[in-house]
């Protein structure tokens, strides 16, 4: 019987533990079905831009320097012409298809919030107010 070397041995265990941690993957690994939303002052940034229709966490980080929200919108209206209250400053979330939020959270905190969404275009904003208006508000494209 042929001896194999310890280098091959150690190359070999390497190469199916590293198959056996890809196979063994949780659905958090899943970033098909992941939106990562930073949010900063005055604007929102998403990654990706686009996911699949379904079920779909959005992580939400808060760099900026004050409490914001994210509101997740069914539009085709552009981004920055949602209906808008002058008085409270802030948009008219009852004129339009609020699919959900992720609450109001303080800076340098994060929240998570899962929204089942269909292929579609949607405007993801926060409605704290003067904050739309500052321009914290980004399509997202599901499909």
């Amino acid at each position: 019987m042929k001896r194999i070397s310890r280098y091959m041995f150690a190359t070999v265990l390497v190469g199916v533990v590293a198959l056996g941690a890809a196979a063994c993957g949780d659905d958090d690994d899943d970033a098909g079905n992941r939106l990562n939303v930073t949010l900063r002052d005055w604007a929102i940034d998403l990654k990706p831009a686009t996911v699949p229709a379904g079920e779909v966490e959005i992580r939400a980080k808060n760099n900026g320097s004050t409490a914001h929200e994210v509101i997740v919108i069914r539009t085709d209206l552009p981004a920055d012409k949602l209906p808008y209250d002058d008085a409270a400053n802030k948009v008219i979330e009852s004129e339009l298809d609020v699919i959900g939020e992720i609450e109001q959270f303080a800076a340098g905190e994060s929240e998570e919030g899962s929204f089942t969404l269909s292929a579609g275009r949607y405007v993801l904003i926060c409605n704290i107010a003067t904050h739309y208006e500052l321009g914290m508000h980004t399509v997202l494209t599901v499909q």
